[in-house]
């Protein structure tokens, strides 16, 4: 029974000590005042006629033990010691902005949660679009955002956020030209009068909150107060972009217990999921918790997802809406941030650098000989180069190909950024009396190598190309050409067969499975021995029906 006091004890107290790090109480605070800057407040107690004591009132960012992912600190709230006296003029000719407590509204900063509210700034605030509304929302008790919105289609509108749902770009609704995630504090001073703090690095948002929704002072405009009103559902249609350009590793941290355990923690040092796991991941746009062999997965909104019993959960990167691939009971699916079941996601847009080097690599027979030729242009090349290989170890009669069965393909410096998978142009597959194999190439110019340098006039425009001297080469079969087919697939597992079975190459050295075909990006559907199953590429794992 002792042992439980203590216990129920400590929990209070942790809970306790955990509500602190958001709310602020200075019971025998009159008044307050700012410089707009969003660095310091100065608080003060009335202590005559015109008379006040003076103190100042920091946020500061404090180091814990977190994971090494992590890139939060906690928020501590710093009143200095030291007090100065000044008169009422004094604080005047500061020309700070002062505000007494008997001028303020009570308020309950729960009400306030779920809500959204237009700032009536007038357009005076700096935004990214002329004639965009600034928003203010408070998602969640510690979690507030102000956005910059728009009402429009979105075909001139580039996004290069993942979003919480997909909004076509035909579709005229709310959208978000910036979202800043702020961290809502409430200090408290005397009569219980509340103001609201909104912060991230430093306080660039203070409210003062009315009946009508309040009074905000803004960093972006020193000073000037600008009434939020409550917007209702007016703004509904931008929930996808409540989470645009969310850095998770700035709002949360993972910590172990004592008992080995792991929680997450967000800046106010609360333990958000209310549980402990063996082991939490949060990558971007997903909380991913593991106990055992279960999971329990979290949207930024940390709401639990339903994803039925999964045996393994990963979240899928740069797309264009949040995504997790699940094995469950279903087989291999897809997840939105919502929990809903959705198809193959679409990548993110990207912008791309448009002076890089191409290369076009071309397969050629030359009088019974095989030959690689590598073409390197485009606007990163200032020289054109032409470099062709003799793949001497062939046959005339070898049936020659690269392992998508092609004899070209074209790649640039923008194709690892997009995706385009690894052609492998080294590995050549190499066909010869019906039967398949690989084989392995270095294609490299010798030190002194000396091309020939040939000028064409196109259009405008001198065109140089460095011509290389053919290089002869000699290869290694790496895969004996003893099987019945290979093919390197779209998502670039390169899948050899033989005797009705398939393999994959490298992986394998015989063929293992009667069939495999790829459901999402990690999971394959596989039939082993005549077993039903599922294969994780990512980890080489089985998962038996």
């Amino acid at each position: 029974m002792k042992k439980l006091f203590v216990l129920m004890l400590l929990c209070c107290y942790h809970a306790t000590n955990m509500h602190a790090q958001q709310y602020f109480s200075l019971p025998d605070i009159d008044a307050i005042s700012f410089n707009g800057s969003g660095y310091n407040i100065d608080v003060y107690t009335k202590i005559g006629p015109d008379q006040y004591s003076r103190k100042i009132l920091q946020l500061k960012s404090k180091e814990t033990i977190l994971d090494k992912s992590s890139n939060m600190n906690l928020i501590k709230w710093d009143l200095n010691s030291y007090k100065d006296t000044l008169s009422r003029k004094d604080i005047d000719d500061s020309q700070e902005k002062f505000i007494e407590a008997k001028d303020l509204h009570t308020a309950d900063f729960n009400s306030y949660i779920g809500k959204t509210f237009t700032i009536n700034d007038n357009g005076k605030w700096k935004r990214k679009k002329e004639k965009s509304t600034y928003v203010l929302k408070f998602l969640r008790p510690e979690l507030a955002i102000i956005q910059q919105l728009v009402h429009e289609d979105g075909k001139r509108i580039y996004n290069y956020s993942t979003l919480s749902s997909d909004i076509p770009d035909s579709v005229v609704t709310w959208r978000s030209m910036n979202t800043d995630q702020l961290i809502p504090l409430v200090l408290e001073i005397k009569g219980g009068k509340k103001i609201f703090l909104l912060y991230d690095r430093y306080i660039p948002y203070m409210i003062f909150p009315s009946p009508e929704g309040g009074i905000i002072y803004s960093s972006l405009d020193r000073l000037n107060p600008v009434a939020i009103e409550d917007a209702g559902e007016k703004y509904d249609g931008s929930k996808p972009y409540n989470f645009q350009y969310f850095n998770i590793k700035r709002h949360y941290g993972v910590q172990q217990t004592e008992t080995g355990k792991y929680i997450l923690l967000n800046r106010l040092g609360q333990n958000v999921l209310k549980e402990e796991y063996d082991s939490i991941k949060y990558d971007s746009r997903f909380i991913i918790a593991q106990r055992g062999n279960e999971f329990d997965v979290f949207n930024l909104y940390l709401d639990k997802l339903n994803i039925g019993k999964p045996k393994v959960v990963k979240e899928v990167e740069d797309t264009q809406v949040g995504c997790i691939e699940v094995l469950n009971e279903k087989g291999a699916l897809y997840y939105d941030e919502m929990g809903q079941e959705i198809g193959r996601p679409d990548k993110r847009w990207i912008g791309l650098c448009g002076t890089v080097p191409h290369w076009e690599h071309t397969i050629l027979k030359k009088k019974g000989y095989y030959q690689l030729q590598i073409y390197t242009n485009g606007p990163g090349t200032p020289i054109d180069k032409d470099e062709r290989y003799w793949l001497s170890d062939l046959l005339p009669t070898d049936s020659v190909a690269f392992l998508d069965g092609q004899k070209s393909f074209h790649r640039t410096g923008n194709s690892w950024i997009v995706g385009e998978i690894d052609m492998h142009p080294e590995w050549i597959r190499v066909g010869r009396k019906g039967k398949f194999g690989i084989v392995a190439y270095e294609y490299k110019q010798p030190k002194f190598a000396r091309p020939k340098l040939i000028t064409k006039r196109v259009y405008d425009w001198d065109e140089k190309t460095e011509i290389y001297p053919t290089v002869k080469v000699t290869g290694k079969i790496i895969f004996p050409i003893d099987n019945d087919s290979i093919v390197m697939q779209p998502d670039g597992l390169i899948y050899f067969y033989k005797d009705n079975k398939v393999g994959i190459f490298p992986r394998d050295k015989a063929p293992v499975y009667d069939e495999i075909k790829q459901t999402t990006r990690s999971f394959y559907h596989i039939t082993k021995n005549g077993t039903p199953g599922w294969l994780d590429i990512k980890t080489d794992k089985e998962y038996w029906e």
